[in-house]
């Protein structure tokens, strides 16, 4: 009989679910524990959900997870998905469920975790862990560090800017997750952009926050405010040269965020992902403008990629995703 966990005895393979849910995409995947490293990812899928039909999204992530599914079920699922989030299993009304204050009016309250979870199960029991998909790699990229620092911030910039952090090993929660894309930040001189249209539902009405100016749905409306294009696609932003001006508005704004990370958290660590940061320069950008706006008053690295830097690849959701999968088996294997 298995125990708890599902674990049947010391030769079986056990396999895990990974999902992480992301504005433009899901990708979903099965993997097997490994021993001693990281799980063997056995197959992915890409689905869709730039349409914004949850349900749609949610069936047809369902529908990898039954294909490939195991004749006893999956051991554990990780699911790393877009905030704001119920992350708490205590509150039931919200656990598992995007919230009401999210831009995406579709996602609005929808339960993710059922239909997902659902499809799972199995004879074995299924252990499950969500997290937000900057929180997951967040911990991800804490893993690879865990013995030198305590601390790491994983920042996503693409159609907003997300932040996870990991603070003595442990995720951040607190009252809901962190939410530093937010945040105000000091503009450059001169910047007379009023914020991008997310703003309606955002705090300070997105203006001079770091996700109204370096979210790419600010920038590319910045860039139809300075060329009076209309209903430019955020691709147009691939085509500017690197000396654009635009970029010096976003380096500064992620130069900001790392300055509040660093004064309030004392964080080790700040590591950058998302589809703006596939601009090799962006990187070197922000690390300048941080040590400007620091003015001196921190000791910092003679390498500032030792502090700030880039994430390796990008598949840090997904790999988040399927982190969080395998510590919710452990843990509660540990427990036993």
């Amino acid at each position: 009989f298995p125990d708890k966990c599902g674990m049947m005895s010391d030769l079986e393979e056990i396999y895990i679910a990974a999902v992480e849910g992301g504005g433009t995409s899901f990708v979903v995947a099965v993997a097997k524990l490994m021993p001693g490293g990281f799980p063997q990812v056995l197959e992915q899928e890409e689905v869709d959900s730039s349409h914004d039909r949850p349900d749609q999204t949610l069936a047809e992530c369902a529908d990898f997870l039954k294909r490939h599914k195991p004749k006893s079920g999956y051991a554990a699922l990780g699911i790393a998905i877009f905030g704001p989030v119920g992350l708490d299993p205590a509150k039931t009304a919200t656990y598992g469920r995007i919230l009401n204050s999210s831009p995406k009016r579709s996602w609005r309250n929808v339960d993710f975790l059922t239909p997902l979870a659902d499809p799972c199960r199995g004879d074995r029991p299924l252990s499950v862990k969500v997290e937000t998909d900057v929180n997951a790699p967040a911990f991800a990229e804490y893993l690879l560090v865990k013995d030198k620092l305590s601390s790491v911030a994983y920042v996503t910039v693409g159609t907003g800017v997300g932040v996870g952090l990991v603070i003595h090993g442990k995720p951040v929660h607190g009252s809901m997750h962190p939410e530093g894309g937010h945040v105000p930040v000091q503009p450059l001189e001169g910047d007379t952009f009023q914020g991008y249209s997310w703003g309606a539902n955002s705090p300070f009405h997105g203006r001079h926050t770091v996700e109204g100016i370096a979210s790419s749905v600010a920038l590319t409306e910045r860039l139809e405010a300075m060329t009076g294009q209309k209903n430019l696609p955020r691709s147009a932003l691939v085509d500017l040269d690197d000396d654009h001006e635009i970029w010096s508005h976003a380096a500064n704004a992620l130069a900001n965020l790392c300055v509040t990370l660093l004064l309030t958290l004392s964080i080790e660590k700040i590591v950058f992902g998302g589809g703006i940061m596939n601009r090799l320069s962006m990187i070197e950008k922000i690390r300048e403008r941080t040590v400007v706006l620091l003015n001196g008053y921190l000791v910092l690295p003679e390498d500032m990629s030792e502090l700030i830097c880039r994430s390796d690849g990008n598949n840090s959701g997904l790999r988040g995703a399927i982190i969080l999968a395998q510590s919710a088996f452990e843990e509660c294997h540990a427990s036993l």
